[in-house]
């Protein structure tokens, strides 16, 4: 089954990802104040008696003869004369850099610090190796300046963690714990040891070392120690290795939280009834232990336990009435029980206390008007639940701080009247609000793209995504909807192309794997790639219930009845949609159990009387609704 990205996306947190990168491009005149500032830091000192020159150095041809006095002493900076040669390779590798030639730019450097003894040239030749995406240029480079300062802990942890990256970690266990060993701060180095083993790509030799490390270190009895064992772990895939680390530091530290969550996390996937037990004990014990029982909470949520839920932070409200969070969770719960009434009443209380709380301080003394702003789009989701559209379109409109949510109201009040049937006052308030950064105009583009194919004007949804796609070339969100809508109208060939895009710039990208996969079993064409795709995707997101759901057709359409049958009554039981019924139905109807699948149909249109795939299911097979 595919994943409609536009229709699927949450409107109340828009969770960012943030990339963390080593290096990120100066422009204009800051570039070239930064270059002449960072040339005159690291050469400041020149060497006593060496001729300087108050004219300009000669950049585009340095004189051939003049040569660098370079003058070491130990745990210092080297005493390098600032020559129009060594200033010309400094220039000419950010320059280089500025104009996407990174492996020059490094090279440049890398050389350079090979000759002055600086580590700060190591550094940077290291950090634009890594914007280019070369780790054996940035490996190399951590190396360099590794020898040039073998006692920087960055340098160390650096090289480390490049050569774990690259595979190289003969010896690596030995090393990390030394460093653990001989560190002053044992939390600090087991979560550098932690980052340098979360660059491996295979989880479970990462486990295998960090496990070796710690084992036969100082650490081995620190709670610490234990809680990184069980993060990776879990990491590795093993969820059973994962609760028995965290088990043990929770024996080391009964009073600690962190690990009693831990317990409660990876212990939900092979006990859930255990590990909500040994959460509730815990929350007995120690009831002031706020982000347990939240977490608890969600996770009785999960299982469909709304009302110990609502209990769990009824009680944490009695316990402190003061905090105010607790009723827009209890809002969010109930929300999710499906108790709109309920939720509203609870909105209705926070929004009251954060309007007192706004009156009563200065302005800006306080988040009340942040906290506002949720609780009117959680109030607005609510009437729009309910078919009061009017009114959710006007609690969006109180919508003001901060300025992402106040561009996120406005995006989905044009969802609002794009519901409506008003369309061309959707696009307008779409058209008409300025987007302050990419991640804006992305949403904005995307939001018209769900607004006009709910109005089945394919067309004019493909034109705006395609000049969108011209102007951010590497969104994976605009080519997924692209494809998208490709698929909708029947053309293949431009669907997998865009498709194929998505996988190349996030190879991790499930979606994209399944949403080929399912299009090629759907036309019963090229099943074996199909299967292949699909069972990619399934390695990302194992329990994801579309991906399930594509398998369990892509059996069925290679015959394999009982392995169909098993992928999506999974599938079905995760997410009974009506689109999964109908699959699971032809599967039951081709076993010939006709009554099984009569009933799984029905209750399929119980929930979706117009769900196309199973309104067609049921014309195919002669079968009135």
């Amino acid at each position: 089954m595919f994943v409609d990205c536009a229709t699927n996306r949450s409107y109340l947190v828009k969770s960012k990802i943030i990339v963390s990168r080593f290096f990120k491009p100066i422009s204009g005149l800051i570039a070239l104040a930064a270059l002449f500032c960072v040339a005159s830091c690291a050469w400041a000192q020149v060497t006593p008696g060496a001729k300087t020159s108050q004219s300009t150095p000669d950049l585009v041809k340095p004189r051939a003869a003049e040569t660098e006095v370079i003058r070491l002493h130990p745990g210092q900076l080297p005493d390098v004369t600032l020559t129009s040669n060594v200033l010309f390779r400094i220039l000419a590798a950010e320059i280089a850099a500025q104009r996407g030639s990174y492996l020059a730019a490094g090279t440049t450097l890398l050389d350079l610090a090979r000759e002055t003894g600086d580590p700060r040239v190591a550094r940077r030749a290291l950090e634009f190796y890594l914007a280019g995406g070369n780790l054996t240029g940035a490996l190399d480079a951590s190396r360099t300046w590794l020898r040039i300062s073998p006692t920087d802990e960055e340098a160390v942890s650096t090289e480390l963690a490049l050569g774990a990256a690259a595979g190289q970690t003969g010896g690596l266990a030995q090393a990390l714990r030394k460093r653990l060993d001989q560190a002053t701060d044992k939390k600090a180095a087991i979560n550098q040891a932690v980052a340098t083993l979360a660059r491996m790509p295979n989880r479970k030799e990462a486990f295998n070392i960090l496990s070796e490390a710690i084992s036969q270190s100082s650490v081995k009895h620190l709670a610490a120690a234990r809680l990184a064992l069980a993060d990776m772990a879990q990491a590795a895939g093993d969820s059973k290795q994962a609760v028995t680390e965290a088990r043990i530091a929770l024996g080391v530290d009964p009073k600690s939280e962190e690990a009693a969550m831990r317990v409660l996390e990876y212990g939900i996937r092979n006990d859930p009834q255990g590990a909500i037990a040994e959460a509730r004990e815990f929350a007995k014990r120690y009831p002031l232990a706020r982000r347990l029982r939240l977490m608890l909470a969600g996770q009785l949520s999960e299982q469909g336990d709304f009302d110990g839920a609502m209990a769990e932070v009824a009680s944490m409200a009695r316990r402190t009435p003061e905090d105010f969070d607790l009723m827009f969770i209890q809002a969010q719960l109930a929300v999710r029980a499906k108790r709109l009434d309920e939720a509203k009443k609870f909105l209705d209380q926070y929004i009251s206390v954060q309007k007192q709380r706004e009156r009563s301080a200065p302005e800006g003394a306080t988040d009340a008007g942040a906290a506002l702003s949720d609780g009117y789009q959680l109030r607005s989701r609510i009437l729009e639940e309910q078919g009061r559209l009017d009114d959710a379109f006007a609690d969006l409109a109180l919508v003001t701080d901060p300025s992402s949510a106040y561009f996120a109201a406005r995006m989905r009040q044009a969802v609002i009247r794009g519901k409506q049937g008003r369309i061309d006052e959707a696009l307008a308030i779409i058209d008409s609000t300025q987007a302050e950064d990419d991640e804006a105009a992305n949403l904005a583009v995307l939001t018209a793209n769900q607004v006009l194919r709910g109005a089945n004007r394919l067309d004019e949804a493909i034109k705006r995504l395609d000049e969108a796609d011209k102007l951010r070339t590497n969104s994976v969100e605009i080519k997924y909807d692209l494809a998208m809508l490709y698929e909708q109208k029947n053309n293949l060939v431009a669907a997998e192309k865009y498709l194929r895009q998505v996988i190349a710039l996030d190879p991790g990208h499930a979606h994209s794997y399944n949403a080929l996969g399912y299009a090629l079993a759907d036309r019963n064409i090229r099943l074996e790639e199909a299967q292949t795709l699909i069972a990619r995707a399934l390695e990302i997101m194992p329990d994801d219930p579309f991906i399930l759901d594509s398998m369990g057709w892509v059996k069925f359409r290679l015959g394999d009845y009982p392995a169909a049958a098993d992928y999506l009554t999974r599938a079905y039981v995760k997410r009974g949609e009506a689109d999964i019924a109908a699959h699971l139905g032809e599967v039951y109807w081709a076993q010939g159990n006709k009554d099984k699948a009569l009933a799984i149909w029905r209750e399929g249109l119980a929930k979706d009387s117009q769900n196309p795939t199973l309104v067609d299911t049921l014309k195919r097979f002669g079968v009135k609704p």
